[in-house]
């Protein structure tokens, strides 16, 4: 099967000159049994008709793995190696697009003109992926994202998102614009978050079992005992090696003395003479050798001198080298105790002196943080209740105007009621502590389920257009398909659906698969799938239809094969209203 486009010139009337194409194009080359295929897409309504089994789904199917959507080696066709699918929008007017962009880093890779994002998938036959957007390859998770803000499927087996709690929620934020209020508690329940961690750093710094901390006081209080003076070990050691070898040092010291000045004999008294002899040699110049013994002289003075200050110093008394040997086994005897060397005793004194002081003000500490914990939790209750409170207003106005439009949908008696359960006691949230839940009553007399226990799936089609019509906005335009979300309907309602559809394309871009003429009239362009046997070969086409064109599908909808000046009449009727 291969699709074709048709060349047929498209009449198309803008309503809207401000209003831009989400979905510009996509491309689409080797899924399923798609060949080769280039779109282009009008900005408001376009809807997909044609009979069964055309082929409707393989287009909606490609778009979905264009945002991301899973896939694998099954959906590659017969006609290369590789499927590739290139879907390319335009984001001015979808703030949220634009948002996620330029908080993902992307917004440098869209032009800043027109604002166009360019999605691109490749599978292989083995279900492998590549995703690209603007040409950089992204993550699926991401597309995922990005593609959210996009595009909005709905169908009879896409209501996930729409009985989704906290999707509810940004339904009802939407539609009341509670940005700022969202914004504020945001604020607030970080502060509280951020207070919290210190706390628990506080605990996990100071954290210790009560027979921990008894032994880092007796370490402490022996080590205060001891009293260790910085480098006092090294200079004891030193001082010991002096006192124990005092007495050999004086003597030492003394023999040197004489040998230097104060012998009879001295090494000063025969510099002088040999220095004088030389003086009154004649025959020969000794002036060179003269100045070198002069200098010898000077520094036997000095050696002299500092060898007397030393001797000064050694002192030979039993009970000071004593007292040294005492000093060290207290030290040695504390240092066996603790299992801490000598030489870091006085380091480990002033740590064990650091962690008593933090523990000292951790309970002063605990106290400053509980208070202002308690005070931002205060604040952030206050602000999720103003934030509850405004959901709870707009949750009252939403429902009405959704049930409004679920009624003109072909739910007469269909009554919708948004529940807003505020809970102080949860732990803050970012968009605050509500948990939101849509209820309905599809029935008189029914009592209100959620959304998922009560509504089939086409009621859920239905109802998620009335939703998208009611808390629509211009700033944020977006591109919605409904896959046949008339099922099941016909006459005023599918007309009514239509016309909503219509209304929901003035800010946004609608795609709508249908099979009631009453839908496709209301469409701005019109796109048939059909197909046909050539040979060995199913070929399908899309063509973009002209007045004539669809004059002659509504005709064929809404009377089979066979087509009656009637029907022709009934299809006019439905392109001019």
């Amino acid at each position: 099967m291969t699709f074709q486009v048709s060349k047929a010139k498209i009449k198309r009337v803008f309503y809207n000159q401000n209003h831009k194409r989400m979905l510009e194009s996509l491309y689409i080359k080797n899924f399923v049994l798609i060949d080769q295929l280039e779109l282009d897409f009008h900005q408001q309504m376009s809807v997909f008709t044609g009979e069964t089994g055309a082929g409707k789904s393989i287009l909606l199917g490609a778009l979905s793995l264009s945002l991301g959507a899973r896939g694998d080696g099954q959906v590659v066709g017969p006609f290369s190696a590789d499927c590739e699918i290139i879907a390319t929008f335009n984001t001015s007017n979808n703030q949220s697009a634009q948002l996620w962009l330029k908080q993902n880093d992307w917004d440098n890779d869209a032009n800043d003109n027109n604002h166009e994002v360019i999605l691109r998938r490749q599978i292989n036959g083995q279900g492998r992926s590549k995703l690209w957007i603007n040409g950089r390859p992204t993550p699926a998770s991401q597309v995922r994202e990005l593609g959210q803000t996009l595009v909005q499927i709905h169908g009879q087996h896409d209501q996930i998102k729409l009985l989704n709690s906290n999707n509810q929620k940004r339904i009802v934020d939407v539609h009341g614009q509670h940005s700022e209020l969202l914004s504020a508690t945001a604020t607030v329940a970080n502060e509280v978050k951020s207070i919290e961690q210190q706390r628990q750093d506080l605990v996990a710094a100071g954290s210790m079992s009560q027979e921990q901390l008894q032994l880092i006081q007796y370490q402490y209080d022996e080590l205060e005992q001891l009293a260790l003076q910085k480098g006092e070990y090294e200079s004891l050691h030193q001082q010991l090696s002096v006192a124990t070898h005092a007495q050999d040092l004086i003597g030492t010291t003394e023999q040197s003395l004489l040998d230097l000045q104060d012998g009879e004999h001295n090494a000063q008294h025969l510099l002088s003479h040999t220095q004088l002899q030389l003086s009154q040699a004649q025959g020969m110049d000794f002036k060179d050798i003269e100045q070198m013994l002069e200098e010898a002289a000077i520094n036997i003075t000095e050696a002299y001198n500092e060898l007397k200050a030393r001797q000064e110093n050694i002192e030979n008394d039993p009970e000071q080298l004593s007292h040294i040997e005492a000093r060290l086994d207290a030290i040695a005897l504390v240092s066996r105790k603790q299992k801490i060397m000598p030489e870091l005793l006085y380091d480990y004194h002033q740590e064990l002196k650091e962690t008593l002081t933090q523990h000292a003000h951790l309970s002063e500490n605990q106290v400053k943080l509980d208070q202002a914990f308690e005070k931002a939790l205060n604040n952030y209750r206050q602000q999720a209740l103003k934030l509850s409170t405004a959901r709870q207003k707009t949750a009252a106005t939403l429902a009405k105007q959704i049930s409004q439009v679920i009624q003109d949908l072909g739910l007469p008696d269909a009554q919708l009621r948004i529940d807003i359960e505020h809970d102080d006691d949860k732990t803050p949230q970012k968009d605050g502590n509500d948990h939101v839940t849509f209820m309905i009553a599809t029935n008189k007399g029914q009592s209100y389920q959620p959304l998922n226990k009560t509504a089939s799936g086409g009621e859920l089609s239905r109802i998620s257009l009335a939703i998208e019509v009611c808390s629509q906005k211009k700033d944020n335009a977006q591109s919605f398909v409904f896959d046949e979300v008339d099922t099941g309907i016909g006459g005023a309602t599918a007309e009514k659906v239509g016309a909503i559809m219509q209304q929901l394309s003035q800010n946004n871009q609608v795609f709508a698969v249908t099979h009631l003429a009453q839908v496709a009239g209301h469409a701005h362009d019109h796109l048939l799938i059909s197909k046909s046997s050539q040979g060995e070969h199913t070929t399908s086409r899309v063509d973009h239809l002209n007045e004539q064109q669809r004059i002659e599908e509504l005709a064929r909808m809404t009377g089979g094969e066979v087509i009656t000046e009637a029907t022709l009449a009934q299809a006019r009727e439905f392109l001019k209203n």
